[in-house]
């Protein structure tokens, strides 16, 4: 897949949807002009994209341990004047107090030693600067899928078990404000972000979805034509249609903040 493949991929599945949430989030935190930021699981720029846009930064920086993502987010134009670097959160490429405000958005879940993670985002952050992070709210089922997944435990129940075995980790939205509190970030708040995720018509739906190499994708990649012409099938039954065709609904992500 090329570069360009790679941000647009992940850009129509979900940075699309990220913006909105970065936008709601950034304007939470409050943060001042002209400070030093650093992106913590990155991906593809999405939520330093916002940074760069909204908080007048002096230098914005984005890590992710994804080489690939790396290198589609410094060859994309709506990443001008980002610095992107390779790097794991676990164990961030940076000197103590560099930062004057750390940030990640939809990176938690997918870290195994959440508490090291946070931990490196106070490090790099200069005392008594913001360290925040949003994830999608998983824990009430309004993430951006949930519709498809109702569809398949609809038709094909019998592949919950394997979509439960093989699904993107979770982290219970209530226990990443403690995760905070074990790194010793103090003054934790949580917030809930909703916003409303909007569809052309199924075909926009559909394609971002089951196109992509995340969940829902690798899900349909193990599933028959005959599995997939039917859950679409269902998704037309189910899907809030508008007269028009598009579609609707709303949908929520979680964030915590602190100080370092």
């Amino acid at each position: 897949m090329s570069d360009n493949n790679t941000y647009a991929e992940y850009d129509n599945f979900m940075g699309r949807w990220s913006r909105q949430v970065a936008s709601q989030f950034l304007d939470w935190i409050q943060p001042g002009q002209n400070l030093s930021w650093l992106d913590v699981g990155c991906g593809a720029g999405m939520l330093a994209q916002t940074v760069a846009r909204n908080c007048a930064p002096s230098i914005v920086t984005g890590a992710d341990p994804l080489e690939k993502s790396i290198t589609a987010a410094k060859q994309h134009p709506d990443n001008k004047g980002i610095r992107f670097e390779v790097g794991d959160a676990q164990d961030l490429p940076f000197e103590d107090s560099t930062f004057d405000a750390v940030v990640s958005g939809l990176m938690i879940k997918f870290v195994p030693n959440k508490v090291k993670a946070i931990g490196e985002m106070k490090r790099v952050a200069r005392p008594g600067s913001v360290i925040a992070l949003y994830d999608w709210d998983m824990d009430s089922n309004m993430n951006t899928t949930r519709h498809f997944w109702g569809a398949v435990a609809d038709i094909i129940p019998e592949r919950m078990e394997d979509r439960a075995t093989n699904r993107t980790p979770m982290t219970e939205i209530d226990s990443i404000a403690q995760i905070f509190e074990a790194a010793s970030v103090t003054k934790v708040q949580q917030n809930t972000i909703s916003f409303t995720t909007q569809f052309r018509d199924l075909e926009d739906y559909w394609q971002p979805i089951t196109k992509n190499s995340q969940n829902v994708g690798r899900f349909y990649q193990t599933m028959t034509e005959d599995q997939r012409n039917a859950v679409r099938e269902r998704l037309k039954q189910t899907l809030p249609f508008a007269k028009d065709g598009s579609i609707s609904f709303e949908s929520r992500a979680v964030a915590v903040k602190g100080l370092a």
